[in-house]
């Protein structure tokens, strides 16, 4: 007990200061930005779902990992050579077929983004998805490259830009979390069709949200966002297409 007691005492601070740095962006920043904007996307559409926050923990921690997933792949793809260049900067020795498929990976990402463009698609979206990976891609920066006082500094700014861009852009915001919405055909404006389970009766609409126990959608003869009791629901039908 004593020999682990000393081997504890003898491992720097800085490891320590950097560990706990890891922590806080693994298991504090990740979920309560994504929470952030799962709000924001409630915000927009003007709902708020009780239920979803008080019975649906592990729908919800799903949807904010796989927001959160989307964005760091999302941000790897696109700008992975800066790891490099910054590596380089601070001297260190970097594989050069890492390199080689780092390129090849991000040429491929920006090819497609430009297809994107062409083709007029939603280009709020991809500069704004764009603007949250060039932040996050920094903060990884200075997780692997520098000291444990920059991290705690790169927490703080990117915390700020990530809450100031969501506020600000909160469409963009909203159909970045859609992305995790749709993935598992639970919201992010799909098509639904809900059956009443005594009148038979169908209802259609744009789905924004299945929570523990209702439907939010947005019926297709209405504007704005109506809730559908699921004890009421015999079944629905969601169009991932």
């Amino acid at each position: 007990m004593d020999d682990l007691i000393t081997k504890i005492k003898s491992v720097p601070n800085e490891i320590w200061w950097r560990t706990l740095s890891y922590i806080i962006s693994a298991f504090f920043l990740v979920p309560n930005i994504t929470m952030i904007m799962f709000l924001i996307y409630m915000g927009e559409y003007d709902f708020f779902s009780y239920d979803f926050f008080t019975e649906g923990v592990f729908g919800m921690k799903l949807f904010f990992v796989t927001t959160a997933f989307f964005l760091l792949i999302s941000s790897l793809a696109i700008f992975s050579p800066v790891l490099l260049i910054v590596g380089k900067v601070k001297k260190k020795k970097i594989d050069k077929q890492l390199i080689a498929l780092s390129i090849l990976f991000t040429l491929i990402t920006w090819s497609i983004l430009i297809l994107e463009f062409i083709s007029d698609a939603d280009t709020a979206r991809i500069f704004f998805v764009l603007g949250m990976c060039a932040v996050i891609i920094t903060h990884i920066s200075v997780l692997i490259y520098f000291k444990a006082k920059a991290q705690f500094i790169s927490l703080g700014a990117i915390t700020f830009c990530i809450v100031f861009m969501s506020f600000n852009w909160s469409a963009q915001s909203s159909k970045v979390i859609s992305i995790g919405l749709q993935a598992f055909g639970v919201g992010g404006d799909l098509s639904i069709t809900i059956t009443n389970a005594q009148s038979g009766v169908k209802t259609k609409g744009k789905l924004k949200l299945i929570s523990p126990k209702f439907i939010y959608f947005t019926p297709s003869t209405e504007k704005g966002v109506a809730s559908y009791s699921l004890s009421n629901v015999g079944y629905y039908v969601v169009n991932k297409k």
